[in-house]
């Protein structure tokens, strides 16, 4: 019987090594997720969790205390998106409001995403942000992408994005690889 964390026994003969084998169970990996219920949602949080990995303001699995102690210093209106610590949810907004840094539940519903107690829902969670930065409540201001300078290639991408349009991408006269590059993340946030 082979263990995972014991090597296996010496073949006895360098004849025995040839047609040894040996099967080591590897788990799968951990994740926070919840099964999906459809390909449309695996899909859906795919793409989404690829677009916030290039935003430069998701966090990955900051715990609560922890996203509240970044933003506790900022101005009100800052956020940031971090993995939900709830199997049942995949993202949390964590924002800086009048009184203090608070985390909402970012849902998934439908083929949408709504903010936990909101009647708004929204094909894309971008599209989401978006609408909490436009509103007459201005809860969402400036994403907080973290105290390190932002790179020059992060910066160009969203006034490209915000000059041209996300729809209009694939019209400008670069190359594929530029043209790559705008994609990866399409929105001006």
């Amino acid at each position: 019987m082979v263990h995972l964390n014991e090597p296996p026994d010496p073949p006895a003969s360098p004849q025995d090594s040839e047609s040894l084998t040996v099967t080591t169970y590897v788990p799968a990996p951990q994740t926070h997720f919840r099964p999906f219920r459809d390909e449309e949602e695996r899909s859906l949080v795919a793409v989404t969790t690829r677009f916030l990995r290039n935003s430069g303001f998701y966090w990955g699995p900051l715990d609560v205390d922890e996203a509240h102690a970044q933003l506790m210093e900022l101005p009100t209106g800052t956020f940031l998106i971090r993995d939900s610590m709830q199997t049942d949810i995949f993202f949390t907004l964590s924002y800086r409001s009048a009184d203090g840094p608070t985390s909402v539940r970012v849902l998934l519903k439908g083929s949408g995403f709504t903010l936990d107690g909101s009647k708004h829902a929204f094909p894309c969670l971008f599209q989401l942000l978006h609408f909490y930065m436009t509103s007459p409540k201005r809860s969402l201001r400036c994403p907080y992408r973290g105290s390190a300078p932002q790179k020059l290639q992060e910066l160009c991408r969203r006034t490209v994005v915000k000059t041209y349009g996300k729809e209009n991408l694939d019209k400008l006269p670069v190359n594929a690889v530029l043209k790559e590059f705008l994609q990866s993340y399409p929105f001006s946030i």
